[in-house]
């Protein structure tokens, strides 16, 4: 009667720990792999907002508004990228902006957002807006029944535009 109980146990043991080793294994041969095709993404994002870069330099400042995740100055000076998180309607969205030396939007991009399609996103397809303003920006309007998301949207370039400002004052 209790090598009844035992036996049991020591099988679903050993097929718990055989699959803990298969999937630990699998981790490491598809992580790498993972993080190659993460990198090579955001490089295109990046290159999809300042096409004329050479490369770019990853920045690192404690002063940065919260939302800035990351920051790229391009290697032949022609502007940086800032990744900023913003939370809209539907939750967080991740909003990557390119920003000229001489502090104007190069181009704006969504990388990642839950809002609602259709109405929600009509925010995104207006991105195009933000395209030759400085800081100000000045003239982008509201898009009517969007409101939380562009309103969340404009934060992150506002945002954008705080981490530049600290980046120049740093002498970057």
């Amino acid at each position: 009667m209790r090598n009844s109980f035992f036996f049991p146990v020591l099988v679903l043991s050993l097929i718990c720990l055989v699959m803990t080793a298969a999937l630990a294994l699998v981790n490491n041969v598809t992580g790498p792999i993972i993080a190659r095709s993460a990198r090579y993404r955001a490089e295109s994002a990046m290159l999809a907002l300042i096409p004329q870069a050479v490369g770019f330099e990853q920045l690192s400042f404690d002063s940065y508004p919260p939302s800035v995740q990351e920051a790229y100055r391009t290697l032949n000076d022609e502007g940086y990228i800032f990744v900023v998180l913003s939370s809209g309607y539907g939750g967080p969205m991740r909003i990557i902006a390119g920003i000229d030396s001489d502090g104007r939007i190069i181009r704006t991009a969504v990388l990642a957002h839950s809002e609602t399609p259709g109405l929600g996103t009509i925010a995104f397809d207006r991105a195009g807006a933000y395209e030759g303003k400085d800081s100000s920006l000045e003239g982008v309007d509201v898009v009517s029944g969007a409101t939380i998301t562009y309103l969340a949207h404009r934060r992150a370039i506002e945002e954008a535009f705080e981490a530049y400002r600290i980046v120049r004052e740093m002498g970057r």
